[in-house]
């Protein structure tokens, strides 16, 4: 009796929590009402064992529910993700939204129809889905097509290209390629980019693993910020010579096997001068995107903001042209082992033995590496100075050092000790975040404050000494990381 109620009592919790939060399921689809009692959104899909899913799973767009007839308008965000059951999904008519990452990782889906009602798609909806090869909106559809079989979903206004699966043809008619529209299709070997085509958008190829080339049309003309992460198997590129915008970042970043570069000669922007196997901006001789065979040429002047970001590289050589190089250019170059800094650069050194990239007066570390020595002297260890980088137990910081920069030693991962000497005055934001090995911090200096974040994901930070008068300690300090 006791069990019965106990049971009972949890069963009459779960009932009242949902009634609470407005949600229901039915046939293995969970929805929640909507703010006017009569409209629903299909925010979860509980794969059944006795459904047959060879045949077309339907989403209907009026469910009865204890009594009461409700209509669905949207599919949510993530609302099919990972229910590998279903291989082909009909949509009925009335559904109006699609959420972002709506089918990602239905690994086993190969068709899936849009009715005429849809007014809304979201982003990156069919990542990873291996096996899709038929995506078809409806012909009645006054805002979105999928014409000329493209097996996409194209803005019928704006001629752009939205959504892609892994078959995805482009069309000769599409203006513009839309943000992460083919966001992981990694199926897709090789793609041609028609003639006509202006415009790229951001990620627009994020993830493409198995993408080994790609062609570009000389109609293209901006390029987004990051198309290219992760397209692993591409080997090399050309930039067409009408393109007259390259966003700020690596749009190469995690292309570990791009080896070759080359813009058009022609380009009157950006060139890949020197055979560097990057891009450059002529303007100010900027290089701003590059892959692991990049060298740094004697006519580069500026590194720009993450134009090495994830890029595969063990040596790095500044020649004695480059007088300004961005504190995040090398964001998650983790393997550098070696930098060197031409004797006669007239903004940069690096000291003999250090491996690190220092002001011209020695007093600012601006980079360092896996091997870095951090010579004495330095009064100053700059912002995202040694981000990811640094490799060995125990930072040692000199007694001359007196800033320590936001993010400075940010996911150090083999760092287990750090001693922060006396002579330091600030310590920035995140200093030590994401060090997931840290498991001492001794903070011998008469600091104040620590600010924000400075031990925010360091899961084993088990003893921290700090000095007897500090007066505030911000959030997120030792805030561990969630698994």
């Amino acid at each position: 009796m006791y069990k019965k109620a106990i049971f009972f009592f949890l069963w009459l919790t779960v009932a009242i929590q949902a009634f609470a939060d407005g949600s229901f399921c039915e046939n293995g689809f969970t929805y929640t009402i909507m703010k006017d009692n009569s409209s629903l959104s299909l925010t979860s899909y509980q794969a059944i064992p006795e459904v047959d899913y060879s045949q077309p799973l339907h989403i209907p767009a009026s469910v009865t529910h204890d009594g009461n007839t409700y209509f669905a308008k949207q599919i949510g965000s993530k609302a099919f993700k990972d229910v590998t059951e279903v291989q082909s999904v009909v949509i009925d008519e009335g559904i109006e939204q699609i959420g972002h990452y709506a089918f990602d990782c239905c690994t086993n889906l190969k068709s899936i129809s849009f009715p005429a009602s849809v007014e809304d798609f979201g982003e990156e909806l069919f990542g990873s889905c291996y096996n899709l090869v038929s995506v078809v909106v409806d012909a009645e559809n006054e805002s979105y097509d999928s014409r000329e079989n493209s097996n996409a979903i194209i803005d019928s206004d704006n001629d752009e290209l939205l959504v892609a699966c892994s078959s995805t043809k482009i069309p000769s008619s599409v203006k513009s390629i839309g943000n992460n529209a083919f966001y992981h299709c990694n199926m897709i070997e090789q793609l041609v980019v028609p003639e006509g085509v202006e415009r790229i958008g951001n990620d627009a190829f994020f993830g493409c693993s198995s993408l080994k080339s790609i062609s570009l049309p000389e109609s293209l003309i901006a390029i987004g910020s990051e198309v290219f992460v992760g397209c692993n198997s591409l080997t090399s590129i050309v930039i067409p010579k009408n393109v007259a915008k390259i966003s700020e970042g690596n749009i190469f970043r995690a292309c570990n096997n791009l080896t070759s570069v080359v813009v058009d000669s022609a380009n009157p922007i950006y060139d890949s001068r020197s055979n560097c196997n990057g891009i450059v901006r002529k303007s100010d001789s900027a290089l701003i995107a590059t892959c692991r065979t990049t060298t740094i040429s004697n006519d580069i002047c500026i590194i720009d903001s993450y134009c090495f970001s994830g890029t595969v590289i063990h040596s790095l050589d500044i020649p004695r042209s480059v007088v300004k190089i961005s504190g995040n250019a090398f964001e998650g170059c983790n393997e550098i082992d070696a930098i060197h800094v031409a004797s006669d650069n007239p903004v940069y050194i690096t000291p003999e033995g250090s491996n690190a990239i220092l002001s011209r007066d020695g007093k600012t570390l601006l980079l360092g590496c896996r091997t870095t020595i951090i010579p004495e002297g330095i009064e100053r260890i700059e912002d995202n100075a040694f981000t990811g980088r640094y490799s060995n137990l125990v930072l040692y910081i000199p007694e001359t050092v007196r800033t320590i920069g936001s993010f400075a030693c940010n996911g150090c991962n083999a760092l287990c000790e750090v001693i922060i000497p006396s002579s330091v005055q600030s310590i920035g934001i995140y200093a030590f975040s994401g060090c997931a090995n840290l498991a001492v911090a001794q903070i011998l200096a008469p600091v104040n404050t620590i600010a924000y974040g400075t031990f925010s994901g360091c899961c084993r930070l088990s003893a921290v000494n700090l000095y007897e008068d500090i007066e505030t300690i911000a959030g997120m300090h030792f805030r561990t990381a969630k698994a």
